[in-house]
């Protein structure tokens, strides 16, 4: 065997495949006695912050984005409904990784 003293070529033969993520959004109704924001900390508080990625202010309501791994639906959902019973849980839509550059 000979040994090697040339520059230490790396090689990179791993494919990264874009992952995909689930946009869900929830809408956070809010009663006249309460500040609008009230049910949006908590969320923001609770192990779901995490993945807010948006929020928009609309009529009586807070709409919110949560951007998750399909993986997490299950651990998402259940945190929902226990945190904030109020909320309505919007569809799941796919997306990809990709296009969160966007």
């Amino acid at each position: 065997m000979r040994p090697f003293s040339g520059p230490h070529a790396q090689r990179n033969n791993v494919i990264p495949f874009p992952t995909t993520r689930v946009r869900l959004q929830v809408v956070l109704p809010h009663r006249s006695c309460e500040l609008p924001a009230t049910q949006l900390r908590v969320l923001l508080h609770s192990p779901l912050g995490v993945y807010v990625v948006a929020t928009e202010a609309v009529r009586q309501e807070i709409r919110v984005h949560l951007d998750i791994a399909p993986d997490d639906i299950d651990f998402t959902l259940h945190t929902l409904i226990s945190t904030l019973s109020a909320a309505t849980i919007g569809p799941l839509k796919r997306r990809s990784a990709a296009a969160k550059g966007r």
